[in-house]
């Protein structure tokens, strides 16, 4: 439905005079519409003390349930080595022999044995065993690091979420307070028959669309507020105070020394190295299994009738018999096969880290640069040109559909430059999850009204 179907539907339905307007000269829609936006203004106050963006991700990664699950499984993980370097539990063994087949009674046997015995590893597989769960602990606890900057990732964006959804929902407000003015002018005007009935209408049709994005916008900071409170372990409608405004900023390190950087500090690099260990200490334990196992065992034989005696036994396996060896090759041959599998991971890895360093510099330039553009030209050019058509509108030079157009740019640049700051900010925690690590301030310049505050300083 185009504009004008709007102002035709809404002179319609609220036509001019007393049943149009309020009891106090106001129009009946527009006060209505006062009302329900009211509302809005109320929740500007946010419950709650503030909330930073380092004390939510000092929180997140202090309560995440999912980061505190792998410190629990690491913990359990770091307790199995120890179990492999003991031996099994010995054997204890009673028979009684030659009892005879016609008495119940087992005192009428001719001897009655007890042994004892103990199964002992061939030489090194203790220890091979061993190092393959301490590289599985190793595993472990680097799926933890590489969680925690998925965490930290995530609470950057949601965190940036929620400051562009309030802020959308200020410079909308504050929209409704200049089209509270543009109405007034609107009705003077029509008080005094210079215009028609139809722009004043055409303020009341404006500030519904500012109602409906205000409801929108609502909604997104409803969401985000619940995503963050879960990130950070909190009920999902805990109420979450003001929120730090991201800055502009352009970093200065070129791409080839953050992907330098990634190459030393990625988690997911160093969790695929573990892995290839791994890997490797399975391949050797599977080669120990050729070696041979032991038995020994001794024993007492008390012979009611005769003399009693000991026993002694040794027994060893025989891994590399014909029949047997098949299956020890097939496990060398699985562990060889995982071991060429993690090399091609470990590759493939470093080839995702390099592209989602490079993709996120470019969206970090990107985003910077249109954030500028914007701050530096295009929302100062569109507030001069408001405020030009304001001045034209009250002297009668131009119509209230020209006032209402340079509104609405006004309204898309501030909208856009505080959507490129998000942008910015998301686009530096990517890069910041590709590398692996927090980017230190010292990478960054700022630039803005931020920038130029530091500046004044010095």
């Amino acid at each position: 439905m185009t504009g004008k179907t709007f102002v035709v539907v809404l002179c319609a339905a609220f036509p001019a005079g007393p049943v149009w307007a309020g009891p106090n000269g106001t129009p009946a829609p527009l006060r209505q519409l006062q009302d329900q936006l009211h509302v809005f203004e109320q929740r500007r106050s946010y419950e709650g003390p503030p909330l930073t963006l380092d004390a939510a991700l000092d929180e997140a990664l202090a309560k995440n349930p999912t980061l505190v699950a792998l410190r629990r499984q690491f913990e359990a993980a770091r307790l199995r080595p120890p179990q492999e370097r003991f031996l099994m539990a010995p054997t204890f063994e009673a028979q009684i022999w030659q009892w005879p087949i016609g008495s119940v009674n087992p005192l009428d046997t001719n001897m009655y044995m007890f042994t004892a015995g103990q199964d002992i590893p061939g030489r090194g597989k203790r220890r091979a065993r061993a190092a393959v769960l301490e590289k599985e602990a190793e595993v472990t606890e680097s799926e933890i690091a590489v969680r925690a900057r998925d965490v930290v990732d995530e609470v950057k964006r949601v965190y940036a979420a929620l400051f562009l959804a309030r802020t959308h929902i200020d410079i909308h407000l504050a929209s409704v307070d200049l089209l509270r003015q543009f109405a007034d002018i609107s009705e003077a005007k029509y008080t005094t028959g210079r215009i028609s009935q139809q722009d004043v209408l055409k303020a009341v049709v404006e500030l519904s669309k500012l109602h409906d994005d205000l409801v929108m916008m609502d909604e997104r900071a409803r969401l985000a507020e619940a995503q963050l409170n879960t990130l950070l372990d909190r009920p999902p409608d805990a109420p979450i105070g003001p929120v730090g405004a991201p800055h502009e900023r352009v970093i200065l390190p070129a791409s080839s020394a953050l992907q330098r950087m990634a190459l030393e500090r990625q988690p997911e690099l160093r969790n695929a190295l573990l892995q290839r260990e791994r890997a490797e200490a399975t391949l050797s334990a599977a080669r120990t299994e050729y070696k041979p196992d032991f038995f020994v065992g001794g024993g007492f034989m008390l012979m009611p009738r005769d003399r009693d005696s000991w026993t002694a036994s040794v027994g060893i396996t025989w891994p590399t018999a014909p029949w047997a060896r098949g299956r020890l090759d097939a496990r060398v041959a699985e562990a060889t096969a995982d071991i060429e599998a993690a090399r091609a991971r470990e590759r493939a890895v470093e080839s995702a880290i390099r592209l989602a360093v490079q993709d996120a510099y470019v969206r970090v330039q990107s985003a910077a640069q249109r954030a500028a553009l914007l701050r530096t030209s295009i929302v100062p050019q569109s507030e001069q040109t408001l405020e030009v058509s304001r001045v034209a509108y009250q002297a009668d030079r131009v119509d209230f559909l020209a006032l209402i157009d340079n509104q609405r740019v006004l309204l898309d640049v501030q909208l856009a430059y505080y959507g490129a700051v998000s942008d910015l900010e998301q686009a530096i925690a990517d890069l910041e999850r590709a590398v692996g690590t927090q980017l230190e301030s010292a990478m960054f310049a700022d630039v803005g009204p931020q920038g130029e505050e530091q500046k004044e300083r010095r």
